[in-house]
């Protein structure tokens, strides 16, 4: 199995798991039948909490317990219900970065403003590019994004050929897409009786992963680190969400990671759809004339004056204006196959790939069964990776314990209900900003003149594999409207 050396961010959104204390091992069977062999783990569940989405005080009971703590203080959050969360969290470190390197002699002016665009608290588009970006400007922004303590960090994307950078901001749609995947999954991984003297596995949250062109940052990355040689790295597990993208481009990012990471093992798309493209008020609707106090609504005062139904399906409407129409959220999960072939991205077997949708109902047995598949074979990349790291090491318990996962997907069902509310009102705010002088509208951009003339294609090792197929690339199976 190739060994990935990959180069972390300074500052990931990660969920370290306990180290673990003297234990029994016991035998693989029923729990009647357990009989102790030596020394078993004491597991220490945390609290995974997701940095743009509130918890609900109806938390799933087999987390309940679980240590904030364990993920890094700056990224502990308390249990709140949606209605408390502030309109706007202002300590932005990230504008403070952006003030910074004004001046810096080492930034260009596009350096500046795309930084300028990052900062501001209220965007309502989660998705830009920005064309003719220099490779080393894009390093740049990449050092100084990393460099901030801000937790919501965007995820950039960038292709040293064309020289475009994709800035993908992360919203609470994006958080709620994985916030239940996270919990499940780092269950999993806590509760097995893995040897923490020798490896650790870790979930990020803003890992950044080297492609053949240039370099994306998915919403959700399992890495596994040796720990005696930590520059040994290796991706089981990766997970991207779309809510504005393209169909072409997120499942062409999919196949562009797993074309340079082949040892993949589990790979999840999850594509969030609304019923129409999000517009802002135009200057003489309802909302415009209605909604122009100077002073912003709360998260409570705006959704007082909804006036359609609480209900997935239906659309947040408040001033005859449509803020969020949450239509789908579709889950597509590739496990890699028994052969070691790396995954391929095209296939619509059912034995490499499963698909499921959250919302408008819940239809998830395939995708779930597909978990369990990949967490499997994950479970046995550990005993491997043990095995290499450590050949005298018994891992007879580890590859003996069973694959059980705690799912609840009503749960993440109703939390996207949350996520669609605090949507409409960070919409709000930024159209509210827009007309009131306060941060949210965006900046004006131009093309580096110099991109395209000083900087060469980058190309790594990974840029002669060829695709699995040509096969065409998957799609939603939902027609969303073009506003």
């Amino acid at each position: 199995m190739p060994t990935l050396v990959a180069q972390p961010d300074k500052h990931p959104y990660c969920t370290p798991f306990p180290p673990k204390q003297s234990y029994k091992h016991f035998q693989a069977g029923s729990k009647s039948t357990l009989q102790a062999t030596g020394t078993y783990k004491t597991t220490h569940p945390i609290k995974l909490a997701s940095p743009g989405l509130p918890l609900q005080h109806s938390t799933e009971q087999c987390i309940a317990s679980m240590k904030p703590s364990l993920l890094g203080k700056e990224h502990a959050s308390e249990n709140k219900p949606v209605a408390q969360v502030p309109p706007s969290a202002d300590a932005n470190p990230l504008r403070d970065v952006c003030q910074q390197s004004f001046v810096s002699d080492r930034t260009t002016p596009n350096v500046r403003k795309i930084l300028d665009y990052l900062s501001k608290p209220t965007l309502h588009v989660s998705r830009k590019e920005f064309h003719g970006v220099g490779a080393r400007e894009f390093r740049l922004i990449e050092r100084m994004v990393g460099d901030t303590a801000r937790v919501s960090k965007p995820r950039l994307a960038y292709d040293y050929n064309t020289h475009i950078l994709i800035a993908n901001m992360p919203t609470v749609l994006h958080e709620a897409s994985f916030n239940h995947v996270m919990v499940f999954v780092g269950k999993f991984i806590n509760d097995l009786p893995y040897d923490d003297d020798v490896i650790d596995p870790m979930i990020q949250m803003a890992w950044s992963l080297k492609t053949a062109n240039g370099s994306v940052v998915p919403d959700m990355v399992v890495t596994v680190n040796a720990v005696e040689e930590p520059t040994r790295v290796l991706i089981p597990f990766v997970g991207e969400c779309a809510l504005s993208e393209t169909d072409e481009h997120i499942f062409g990012k999919a196949e562009d990671i797993i074309l340079a990471h082949p040892e993949v093992i589990c790979m999840v798309v999850v594509l969030v759809r609304e019923a129409a493209d999000y517009a802002a008020p135009s200057p003489d609707s309802t909302a415009s004339k209605t909604l122009c106090d100077p002073k912003s609504l709360t998260l409570e005062e705006f959704l007082d004056l909804r006036t359609t139904p609480r209900s997935i399906g239906e659309p947040i409407v408040m001033a005859d204006h449509t803020w969020c129409h949450l239509s789908s959220v579709e889950y597509f999960v590739w496990v890699k196959r028994d052969d070691g072939s790396p995954i391929n991205i095209r296939s619509q077997d059912p034995a490499d790939m499963a698909y499921g949708t959250l919302v408008p109902e819940i239809a998830m047995d395939a995708v779930t069964e597909m978990f369990e598949r990949g967490l499997t074979k994950m479970k046995d990349y550990f005993v491997d990776f043990q095995k290499r790291l450590e050949s005298s090491l018994d891992c007879a318990v580890l590859a003996e314990a069973r694959v059980e996962l705690h799912t609840k997907w009503r749960l993440a069902f109703k939390r996207f209900l949350n996520a669609s509310d605090v949507t409409a009102h960070k919409r709000y705010l930024a159209w509210h900003g827009g007309n009131f002088g306060e941060e949210g509208s965006d900046s004006s951009y131009v093309d580096s003149e110099q991109a395209d003339e000083e900087e060469k294609p980058v190309t790594v090792s990974t840029s002669d594999r060829k695709r699995a197929s040509t096969a065409p690339l998957p799609c939603s199976r939902f027609k969303i409207q073009k506003s």
